[in-house]
């Protein structure tokens, strides 16, 4: 069985590794795809054509971005924040609703479980968040996981308490405030969902499959998530190579 992540009135501890009596080691069998290479420079030039001939396709930022937004922001909440809308694709009001007890460690993954929320103003209602589905979100990152831990056991928080005690519209003037003290203009209006369409198309690029993406974005259908798909058939030149017309 997992256990929850508490208020932890310790230091969390080193997490196990556990392993059934008679264990004998064995290779590690990886995803198949082991290693991508992705120009980010095209990607990111190539993006205001793609979001100018395609209404349809969510603006989006590329990790490079994502990471000079990170980079900027020194206060613990509003980092997690945003980290978390990064790391797992939720919606702002989903991490919102999240409490010491969504966070799962069972010695062998550690993750959060999220409950599927549509966006709305304000924090959820308590109505909404017990008849919503749940889905769980590993999280790899050991360093994050320290961070989420850290903040845990320094908060002291409640099992069943929210861990963000602000609304919505906090968080998105919190990021124009962010946006505003950076250098530069940013491409579009980058808002709370900018993180969530990021996380969808940082998967796809990773060549993960349109299905599990679709899992970890709590979509009911996998047509609600192909429209990521176009950053993958837009920049599409190279297909054309060797076809002859004159």
């Amino acid at each position: 069985m997992s256990k929850s992540i508490t208020s932890a009135r310790s230091f969390p501890r080193p997490r196990p590794n556990k392993r059934p009596l008679g264990f004998q080691e064995r290779p590690l069998v990886s995803f198949p795809i082991t290693e991508v290479v992705i120009d980010w420079d095209r990607l990111i030039d190539k993006r205001p054509l793609l979001l100018e001939t395609l209404d349809t396709m969510p603006k989006y930022l590329l990790k490079p971005e994502v990471l000079t937004l990170l980079e900027a922001e020194t206060h613990p909440m509003h980092r997690l924040i945003l980290d978390l809308m990064w790391c797992t694709g939720a919606r702002v009001s989903e991490v919102l609703a999240i409490t010491p007890a969504s966070f799962h460690d069972d010695g062998y993954d550690f993750g959060v479980v999220l409950k599927t929320l549509k966006q709305g103003a304000g924090r959820p209602s308590k109505r909404s968040l017990q008849r919503s589905p749940k889905r769980f979100i590993p999280i790899l990152d050991r360093d994050f996981q320290t961070r989420i831990q850290s903040y845990l056991w320094m908060g002291k928080f409640r099992k069943d308490e929210r861990i963000f005690p602000i609304t919505r519209q906090a968080v998105s003037a919190n990021i124009d405030r962010l946006i505003e003290q950076m250098r530069g203009e940013p491409p579009f209006k980058i808002g709370c969902h900018t993180f969530r369409h990021s996380f969808a198309v940082h998967l796809l690029l990773h060549g993960r499959p349109l299905k599990f993406v679709s899992q970890l974005l709590g979509h009911r259908s996998v047509e609600s998530t192909e429209v990521y798909t176009n950053v993958l058939t837009f920049d599409g030149a190279h297909f054309l190579e060797g076809v002859e017309f004159h």
